[in-house]
């Protein structure tokens, strides 16, 4: 893949403690909806859910940590069909990554490329977030835990399409400093509201979680799309 000229801004961003987040505008109002147009029609057989009011477009490794050869299994299945069908969102953010970090952005046969969290709002109301983690996934996919020692650096991100209509976002943690080994987050916090259209990205592995939705009025939807990357072997690699 070539690094082409998006037109998008350069990135900006947000400082809590010692740590960073950052932002990116890369699509516009008529490049939104044709994403959520592409959601709308995506095959049936590509959309994976077992809670209410959440289903994900893909297989994301954190639904599959005790089948990893399901994982794999589903990544080398779909992911042509999953690249063509969203090609404008995978072919931007790798550009984005590219023009920041100078080096080629390249996907993996065996891990499944990133995808969409969708959640349904049936009724007006306040939904919660998620739970507290840190995703390191470079230090549970089995492939990447091989080689971990090769792992230079990291990056996770999220792109919104679509938000319910009293706002959602993304709720970070910085660690305490001089913390014990494996204590993560109790720093300051910060709050990233989230814009459809603009990605939110961290380059270290924070503490966070999904904030809660405020839905003023029925049938809203929260639609995102998500990914982490490695640096490795002179390339990032991004998968879900």
């Amino acid at each position: 893949m070539t690094t082409v000229d998006t037109g998008v801004r350069p990135a900006g961003e947000i400082a809590f403690g010692r740590a960073r987040a950052f932002t990116a505008d890369l699509f516009t109002p008529a490049e939104v909806a044709a994403v959520l147009a592409a959601v709308d029609s995506v095959p049936a057989a590509l959309r994976r859910g077992d809670t209410p009011g959440l289903s994900t477009i893909g297989e994301a490794f954190y639904r599959n940590r005790e089948r990893p050869g399901h994982y794999t299994a589903c990544a080398r299945a779909e992911n042509r069909l999953l690249y063509r069908h969203f090609r404008l969102v995978h072919e931007r953010v790798a550009a984005f990554f590219e023009r920041r970090y100078g080096l080629p952005v390249v996907y993996a046969e065996d891990l499944a490329v990133p995808g969409f969290h969708l959640f349904e709002f049936p009724a007006p109301g306040e939904y919660s977030g998620g739970g507290w983690h840190v995703d390191a996934l470079e230090t549970q996919v089995p492939s990447l835990l091989a080689r971990r020692a090769a792992i230079t650096a990291v990056v996770n991100f999220t792109v919104p399409f679509a938000l319910p209509d009293g706002g959602s976002g993304l709720d970070l943690e910085a660690d305490v400093p001089g913390a014990p080994p494996g204590r993560r987050g109790g720093g300051e916090p910060v709050t990233v509201p989230y814009r459809t259209g603009t990605m939110v990205f961290t380059e270290t592995e924070l503490w966070h979680r999904i904030s809660g939705s405020r839905c003023r009025n029925a049938g809203q939807r929260r639609v995102t799309y998500q990914g982490h990357g490695v640096r490795l072997d002179g390339r990032w690699l991004l998968f879900w």
